[in-house]
């Protein structure tokens, strides 16, 4: 059985369908929303607004404050009572089809300890994806230099034991902590592709979207620095060090542009 994690934060408009898309999969038996101290609405209001939402269970941080989606994944790995961990934005939601691969190599008895999949922007027919199946062992070097595209949040499971092994969501980071987390878990785990051709998530852009309003050079430089911080001293090989340096000097050179 699966856990889902959803982080809330001004997504008042989608957590409705954000969570039931994720509690009407079978294979789901609890969906975790982490309320993160938003503003524009209160725990209690979010509580009477879950209240008769099946499966779903609703946590805060300790004195209700904003401490980020990294911290408030973190908070719902930590309270998750499944191995298997999904991911949703609040503002986002599944598919029909969001666990078909997941549940088909369970049933062949495939080895693995996380699966990314693709994901699709509403209203649009661009994927989120990886381009193309990758070896496992490979996985890390094509994330940090892009070739083949990315997954998203919404897109990946994962087992709790990986996460707690790789130190979970790094919780410096407000923007792009989940892209450098990936890191990290393809370099402690066993990470496969599902369907990277056919989206399992639906992923939403709209005003109040962090991802979209805060992105800039400066919010990827601080990312790198601080996987070059965590790889500089593991044998991820000399190749993708220089990768991650080209990466800080890419995004040191466009910040002091903007």
């Amino acid at each position: 059985m699966i856990s889902v994690i959803i982080p809330f934060y001004k997504a008042e408009n989608f957590i409705l369908q954000s969570s039931k898309s994720a509690s009407i999969q079978k294979i789901v038996s609890e969906v975790i929303v982490v309320y993160d101290g938003c503003p524009n609405t209160t725990f209690n209001e979010l509580k009477i607004l879950l209240y008769e939402m099946d499966k779903v269970f609703l946590i805060h941080h300790k004195g209700f404050i904003n401490q980020g989606p990294g911290a408030s994944r973190n908070l719902g790995i930590l309270k998750a009572s499944n191995n298997w961990i999904a991911f949703l934005d609040a503002d986002d939601y599944f598919l029909e089809n969001r666990f078909d691969s997941f549940k088909k190599a369970i049933k062949n008895d495939l080895v693995f300890d996380g699966m990314y999949e693709a994901a699709i922007y509403e209203r649009s027919t661009k994927l989120y994806t990886v381009l193309k199946s990758l070896s496992p062992s490979k996985l890390l070097h094509y994330l940090i230099r892009g070739t083949y595209g990315h997954f998203c949040t919404d897109g990946i499971i994962v087992k709790r034991e990986l996460c707690l092994k790789a130190g979970m969501f790094n919780e410096e980071l407000k923007l792009h902590q989940d892209s450098e987390f990936w890191l990290r878990l393809a370099f402690y785990g066993n990470l496969v592709a599902g369907d990277i051709k056919n989206p399992v998530s639906i992923i939403r852009k709209h005003e109040n979207n962090r991802i979209w309003k805060g992105t800039s050079n400066s919010s990827r430089l601080k990312q790198w620095k601080i996987t070059w911080r965590w790889a500089w001293d593991k044998p991820v090989g000399i190749i993708n060090k220089l990768l991650i340096l080209r990466k800080l000097f890419k995004y040191k050179i466009g910040s002091l542009r903007e």
